[in-house]
């Protein structure tokens, strides 16, 4: 990895700048080393996760090898058969999903984040995953840097974002400890995270350090209050409960495990977004796109494009924080 190409991140732990040892990164400040994989910093440090770091990083050098030897595709389909453990019939699923993923980040960049694409500077995704937004961003000539919490899926994301044309900058870190100077960020993007962040007071308050003053920021993520299935482990009913009874409920229903994911309410996250940390955010509850309903089943669309219908009508929009499927958040930093 070049000197230029570590310009942009910094120390995650004192934010001090960071130089190239052999095949890794060190602080300058602190003297923290971080590794280096397929091309990619590791700048995540000791924090309680979803994720096990030291797998995580065997399966992204593993993926990289098998992206060389079997192609995209291939690799992605791998990962969802042995890392996330699903069938040979949901992991093609997921694998497709994927894939046609690009083409629906192209209409969100055409449409709600365009203002994020057309910002003067750094434009960061918090929560890349694979890569669709960024591989997106590229067919439209725009560059995203990306940060995740899975190197992965980071090395996917890589090899996606350079099929469109891309050449994009891209670190594993933790979107409450990002791993960035402050006033770097000319826009943020991060699209269905802060329900698995363990610390989402944190992950807020990091946004407004990196963000410029003026920059913007655009947020996803499921209503806590909603009338559709917990989209995760597709329970119903599960925002409703009080927080220290959601787990049991999701292990009584379906036997699985309801760790690192916290969906909020408006209230909740409006609450995060107020105060003295200077956003001047708006929370909107967006129909269904269209791209979307052609993967619903008959049944689930028409009550989609019912949704859809109760989301236009202006009286109903005062009660969408009780019962609507997911929200946007955006706006910027005040000057």
């Amino acid at each position: 990895m070049s000197d230029t190409a570590t310009m942009i991140w910094r120390c995650p732990t004192c934010h001090g700048s960071l130089g190239v040892i052999d095949t890794n990164l060190r602080c300058e400040s602190c003297q923290a080393h971080y590794p280096v994989i397929d091309g990619i910093p590791d700048l995540r440090v000791a924090l309680d996760c979803w994720i096990d770091l030291d797998e995580d990083r065997k399966r992204a050098r593993e993926a990289a090898d098998r992206v060389e030897r079997d192609g995209l595709e291939a690799t992605i389909h791998h990962i969802f058969r042995s890392s996330r453990g699903m069938d040979e019939r949901k992991a093609g699923y997921r694998t497709r999903q994927v894939l046609a993923g690009v083409g629906k980040c192209q209409s969100q960049c055409s449409d709600w984040l365009r203002p994020a694409l057309e910002a003067d500077g750094v434009i960061l995704e918090i929560g890349c995953g694979p890569g669709q937004m960024m591989a997106a961003a590229a067919s439209l000539g725009h560059e995203i840097t990306g940060i995740d919490v899975s190197m992965e899926w980071l090395v996917i994301a890589r090899h996606l974002a350079e099929h469109y044309g891309g050449s994009p900058k891209l670190a594993a870190g933790f979107a409450e400890r990002l791993p960035l100077a402050d006033n770097s960020v000319a826009a943020i993007v991060s699209l269905d995270v802060i329900e698995h962040v363990g610390d989402q007071d944190a992950y807020v308050s990091d946004l407004r350090r990196v963000l410029k003053p003026g920059g913007f920021f655009a947020l996803s993520t499921p209503n806590r209050f909603s009338l559709s299935p917990e989209p995760h482990v597709n329970v119903w009913g599960v925002g409703y409960l009080p927080r220290p009874l959601q787990a049991r409920y999701v292990k009584l229903v379906r036997n699985q495990p309801y760790t690192f994911t916290r969906l909020l309410s408006v209230w909740e996250t409006k609450r995060l977004f107020s105060g003295a940390r200077g956003f001047d955010a708006r929370v909107v509850f967006p129909a269904i796109p269209e791209h979307e309903l052609s993967g619903f089943t008959s049944s689930r669309k028409r009550l989609a494009l019912i949704y859809n219908w109760l989301v236009g009508i202006p009286l109903t929009k005062l009660f969408l924080p009780f019962f609507g499927a997911y929200y946007r958040v955006w706006g910027n930093i005040k000057n």
